[in-house]
C-alpha cells in the first residue's frame, strides 16, 4: 500500500487530495486499486501516514523515537582495514607466513603467524607501546572482524610465542621483499643504501645489548646497534641487530658478503656514510664482483687527495658571490651547491669535490658560536678561580677547563695557560689559586675555514666501467650520496614514530622480531609516503595524517531499546576519506558488500 495523491482544479485555484492505493498486477501490467479516500492532508498528516505505511512493507521496520536508539559500542575500522589492504593487495605479505599446521604439530592454532604478526605491525603503526599495550589496543580495533579470527585467543602468551616463529621467518621475509621489489622495479635495486644506528634497553639486559656511547642518548650500558638497507625508493629488504658490532666501519665487509650470498647479488652500487669509510672496506667492495659503492671521505681526509687544492677557498666569505665561486675551477649543480670532478687517481678511486654555501655559512656559524660559547665558559672558569674560597691544585683544575672544552669540541680552536696566583682570603688567609688566560688558535681556525662547505665524493666507478649503465657522472654521485637520508629517514620513523625503544622483549629472537615487526610497519608507512609524494592530496601530507583521517571512521554497535533489532553501521566516509580510499584503490572497503561480508 502507498499514498497517492491527486489534484483538482476549481475555480483557478488547484487542489490536493489524498487516497490509500495498492499495485497489483493484472494482464501482463502494473495497475492500482484505490482502497479508500482521505480527502485533502496537512503535510504533517501525509508525513505521519507515509511513515506509518513504511512500517508495513517489512517486518525490519518499526517506529522507535530518538532516545530509543541506543550506542552500545565502537571499534576502530578503516585504519585497520586500510593497513590490511596495504598488507596484503600491496605487499601479498600473509603468504610468507607459514600455516598454523606447520608450526604446531601438538594442536591446532588459534590465531595463524600470519595475523600475529598483522596485528603487532599495525599496532606499531598506530598506536606504539608495549606489547601488553598491544592487546588491550586489539579490544577497540575490528581487527578479529577484518581478519576473521577470535579475539578472545590473542594474548600475551600468543604474542610471545608467536615472535619466535616470526623471527623464524626474517630471511623468508627478506627474500620476499627483495624479490618483490625488483620485480616491480629493477631499477630501484640498481642503487642500494645502507646505514648502522642504535637503542638501548632500559632495566633488564639483553645478551644482544653491550656497553656503548649511542649516538644520541650518550654512554648506555645496554646499547645495541641496528642496520638497515633500503632500495633508492626507501623500502627495506634488509635487517639486522647487530651481535659483535664495534665501530661502524668494520661492519661493512662482512654485511656486504651476507647480502650477495643471501640475494645472488647483481652488480649494485652501495651508497653508504662516511662513518664507514675505511681503506680495507674501499678495498673489499673493490674485489668484489657485486659492488660498486659511493661515499664521502671524512674532512680530515680530504687535504690529502690529489687536487682538491682547498687554498682556493682562503678567501671565501659568506658574501662570496656565485662567478666567484665558478672561478676557482667548480661547476654549479644547483643554486647553492657547486662541484669539481677531480678525477681517477693511482688506486683507481675517483674523487669529486663538492662546495655548498649553505653549508658553508652554517658550519662558519656553528663555529663561531660555540667558540663564544667555550669563551662564555672559561671566562667563568676565570672568575671562579680568582674568587676562590679555597686553594686549587693544578692537575684537577687543568682536568676540568679540558672538560669544557672537549664538551663543546673546541680543544683545536682555544687554547689556555694557568698562572699561579696567591688570594688574600678570609682573615688574612693565604689562599692559593690560578689566573686563566685563553686565546683563539687563530691558525687552526684558518685551516678550518678552508674545509667549511667542502666535501669530498670518493667512488669506484669511472668512465670505463661495465657495464655501461654504471657510468655515472658527477651529478649522479651527488645526487645519490644526498638520497642516502632515505634510509636516515628510515632509521628516524623506525626509532621514533614507531618506537623501537622502549623495547619490552629480552630474549635474543624476541627483540630481532620485534625490529622485523618495526621495519614492516615501516615498510607500510613509507608505502604511502611514496604515494602522496607522487600524487598529493591536498590537506593530507603525512602517512600520519592519513592514519588520524581514517581512524575516524569507526564500526559502531547500534540497538534498539524494546525490540530485538541490533547491528553494526559504519559512520560515513569524508570527501578527504574517500580522497585517500582512491589513490590506493582501495574504496572496497566502505561498501556494503565487503562490510556484509564480516559482520
Amino acid at each position: 500500500m502507498h499514498l497517492q495523491s491527486h489534484t483538482r482544479k476549481k475555480k483557478g485555484k488547484t487542489y490536493t487530495y489524498y487516497s490509500i492505493a495498492e499495485s497489483y498486477w493484472k494482464d501482463k501490467k502494473n495497475k492500482k486499486k484505490i482502497l479508500f479516500y482521505l480527502g485533502s492532508l496537512t503535510p504533517l498528516q501525509e508525513q505521519q501516514i507515509r511513515d506509518t505505511l513504511k512500517v508495513t512493507q517489512s517486518t525490519d521496520t518499526f517506529i522507535a523515537t530518538f532516545d530509543d536508539i541506543i550506542f552500545e559500542d565502537r571499534w576502530d575500522y578503516l585504519d585497520i582495514a586500510f593497513l590490511n589492504h596495504l598488507w596484503d593487495k600491496e605487499w601479498g605479505l600473509s603468504e610468507v607466513f607459514p600455516l598454523p599446521d606447520k608450526t604446531s604439530n601438538k594442536r591446532k592454532k588459534d590465531i595463524p603467524t600470519a595475523n600475529v604478526a598483522k596485528i603487532l605491525t599495525f599496532c606499531r603503526c598506530l598506536n606504539p607501546g608495549s606489547y601488553f599495550s598491544a592487546v588491550e589496543w586489539f579490544g577497540t580495533t575490528s581487527c578479529n572482524h577484518i581478519l576473521g579470527i577470535n579475539g578472545t585467543h590473542f594474548n600475551e602468551s600468543r604474542i610471545y610465542r608467536e615472535l619466535t616463529v616470526i623471527e623464524q621467518q626474517k630471511k623468508k621475509i627478506e627474500q620476499w621483499l627483495y624479490q618483490t621489489l625488483k620485480k616491480r622495479n629493477e631499477e630501484s635495486m640498481r642503487v642500494i643504501f645502507y646505514d648502522l644506528s642504535d637503542s638501548y634497553f632500559e632495566g633488564r639486559k639483553c645478551t644482544l645489548s653491550k656497553p656503548g656511547k649511542t649516538k644520541a642518548n650518550g654512554f648506555k650500558e645496554n646499547r645495541i646497534v641496528l642496520s638497515l638497507l633500503v632500495n633508492s625508493e626507501g623500502y627495506p629488504f634488509s635487517w639486522e641487530i647487530l651481535d659483535d658490532y664495534t665501530s661502524d666501519v668494520k661492519t661493512l665487509t662482512g654485511n656486504a658478503d651476507q647480502w650477495k650470498q643471501k640475494f645472488n647479488l647483481p652488480k649494485v652500487i652501495m651508497v653508504f656514510d662516511r662513518g664507514m669509510v675505511s681503506d680495507d672496506n674501499l678495498k673489499h667492495l673493490e674485489n668484489s664482483k657485486s659492488y660498486f659503492y659511493i661515499t664521502a671521505l671524512n674532512k680530515n681526509q680530504i687535504a690529502d687527495v690529489d687536487g682538491a687544492n682547498l687554498k682556493r677557498f682562503e678567501t671565501f666569505t659568506e658574501e662570496t658571490t656565485e662567478d666567484e665561486i665558478i672561478s676557482k675551477g667548480l661547476v654549479k649543480y644547483d643554486d647553492s651547491t657547486y662541484y669539481e670532478d677531480i678525477g681517477v687517481d693511482n688506486s683507481n678511486r675517483r674523487h669529486v669535490l663538492v662546495f655548498n654555501m649553505d653549508l658553508f655559512k652554517s658550519q662558519r656559524k656553528i663555529r663561531e658560536k660555540l667558540i663564544e660559547k667555550a669563551i662564555n665558559r672559561l671566562e667563568n672558569e676565570r672568575g671562579a678561580l680568582l674568587n676562590a674560597k679555597r686553594s686549587r691544585e693544578r692537575k684537577p683544575t687543568e682536568k676540568r677547563i679540558d672538560k669544557i672544552l672537549e664538551k663543546l669540541k673546541m680543544q683545536g680552536y682555544l687554547d689556555y695557560r694557568l698562572e699561579r696566583v696567591d688570594i688574600t682570603g678570609k682573615n688574612d688567609t693565604k689562599i692559593r689559586s690560578f689566573n686563566l688566560s685563553y686565546w683563539r688558535k687563530t691558525q687552526e681556525i684558518e685551516k678550518a675555514h678552508l674545509k667549511d662547505g667542502v666535501w669530498m665524493i670518493v667512488t669506484n666507478i669511472s668512465a670505463t666501467v661495465e657495464p655501461e649503465e654504471f657510468r655515472l657522472g658527477p651529478e649522479e654521485f651527488i645526487k645519490s650520496y644526498r638520497d642516502k637520508n632515505r634510509v636516515e629517514e628510515a632509521f628516524k620513523e623506525v626509532k621514533s614514530f614507531l618506537k623501537f625503544k622502549p623495547t619490552f622483549v629480552y630474549s635474543k629472537e624476541h627483540v630481532r622480531a620485534h625490529y622485523t615487526i618495526c621495519i614492516l610497519s615501516y615498510l607500510l608507512d613509507i608505502t604511502v609516503t611514496n604515494k602522496l609524494r607522487e600524487q598529493p592530496i591536498e590537506g593530507i601530507g603525512s602517512v600520519r595524517k592519513v592514519h588520524k583521517t581514517l581512524k575516524r571512521s569507526e564500526i559502531g554497535k547500534i540497538s534498539v531499546n524494546g525490540t530485538k533489532y541490533s547491528g553494526k553501521k559504519l559512520i560515513p566516509t569524508t570527501e578527504e576519506q574517500k580522497s585517500i580510499l582512491e589513490l590506493f584503490n582501495c574504496g572496497y572497503l566502505v561498501e556494503g558488500s565487503y562490510l556484509r561480508s564480516f559482520q
